[in-house]
């Protein structure tokens, strides 16, 4: 062989070589970054599934943290049965979580002097709750899908069983907008008997001292298998699984309210109450009173508010905040024809009242601070 010739294929094979081990990089690259706890259903960016149905999405599905991984008791029935009570119970969850939202928002129309002039200008609309509608729509519509999906109620639960040797296991894993959705699963009973009982992994290391070894290795392996990440159709997700879903939305609620409930009427002052207007009201005027930044990290904000929630309790407890004029109640969900002129005049708490607490605001700060 001639020397050109050989050190042509030398040329190729380092080629070879090197093409080789790029790819290798990547792909430690790729499982580095698919297999750190950021995959968690708590922290990651969940995919949507269908119509909007969320999914755990991982390459290595064991380091991931199922938090609310849920398995079915003896006592649980059928899925189809299951799934019957299921529908029930979250629709009632739902409505509770969702009033209080359709409260807040008309008491944002009415209180906030800005809102209410962004809100009330141009043609008129006798609908105290549509106005409150087109405020949560246009906000939730300026916020990141990663974090609400446009709608902080979402709701669906994924089902599948593992059969081995130590028996049958029907497991159960929510994807909730809100805790309370799989707090209410938790309380579910038939004849005095839970349906579910949680069961969460999350790895080796964090197995709880109160959870044998065998049994959080057991919970590896189910787990493990209904992600089954080596199966190229499923991807290492839930999507496969059978679920169910709330078909409902925040956006139907409002949309609820408009068109007038037939079962019951929607009290809002019972769901968004005069004091906790008034603190609300306080609060703000006292963070614009006191020029505090509204953006300055979520720990210090959340400082800032318990300050001021102190020193507004402090107020309060004295007979000048007892004192203290209250805003008016909110109209009736029975009275949508409710003309604009005749809505409760725009709360504002009273300027020496903002001055009090400003001042036993300040008192609670450390110097420096």
């Amino acid at each position: 062989m001639r020397f050109d010739e050989r050190r042509t294929k030398e040329g190729l094979f380092k080629k070879n070589i090197m093409r080789c081990l790029r790819r290798l990089l990547a792909c430690e690259v790729h499982r580095a970054l698919t297999s750190t706890p950021a995959t968690s259903p708590k922290t990651t960016s969940l995919q949507l599934l269908g119509s909007c149905r969320s999914i755990l999405r991982t390459e290595n599905p064991m380091s991931a943290k199922l938090y609310d991984g849920l398995r079915l008791t003896a006592h649980a029935p059928d899925l189809f049965e299951l799934t019957r009570v299921i529908s029930k119970r979250m629709r009632e969850v739902f409505r509770e979580l969702a009033v209080p939202i359709i409260a807040r928002n008309v008491a944002r129309v009415v209180d906030d002097a800005e809102v209410r002039e962004r809100e009330m200008g141009g043609p008129l609309h006798n609908y105290l709750v549509y106005r409150a509608r087109k405020l949560w729509l246009d906000e939730q519509a300026g916020l990141d899908d990663r974090m609400t999906f446009h709608d902080p109620l979402r709701f669906s639960i994924v089902f599948g069983q593992v059969d081995d040797d130590h028996g049958t296991r029907r497991l159960a894993y929510p994807f909730a907008g809100n805790r309370a959705y799989t707090d209410a699963l938790m309380t579910l009973e038939a004849n005095g008997r839970l349906l579910f009982v949680a069961y969460p992994y999350q790895n080796q290391a964090g197995r709880p001292a109160e959870i044998r070894v065998e049994e959080w290795k057991r919970r590896h392996e189910d787990w493990n298998r209904l992600l089954d990440s080596d199966d190229r159709e499923t991807d290492g997700t839930f999507g496969h699984l059978p679920g169910w879903q709330l078909p409902d939305s925040i956006e139907g609620v409002f949309d609820a309210v408009l068109l007038g409930y037939k079962d019951a009427t929607i009290d809002l002052n019972a769901h968004c109450t005069i004091e906790h207007r008034m603190r609300r009201a306080l609060n703000r005027a006292v963070t614009l009173d006191l020029d505090l930044d509204e953006v300055n990290g979520i720990s210090r904000v959340l400082t800032r508010n318990r300050r001021i929630e102190r020193a507004i309790e402090l107020y309060l407890s004295t007979p000048g905040g007892a004192a203290m004029l209250r805003p008016e109640p909110l109209p009736d969900a029975r009275d949508l024809d409710i003309a604009v002129s005749e809505l409760p005049p725009v709360y504002e708490p009273p300027a020496e009242a903002v001055a009090r607490i400003s001042e036993l605001y300040r008192e609670q700060v450390p110097v420096g601070d």
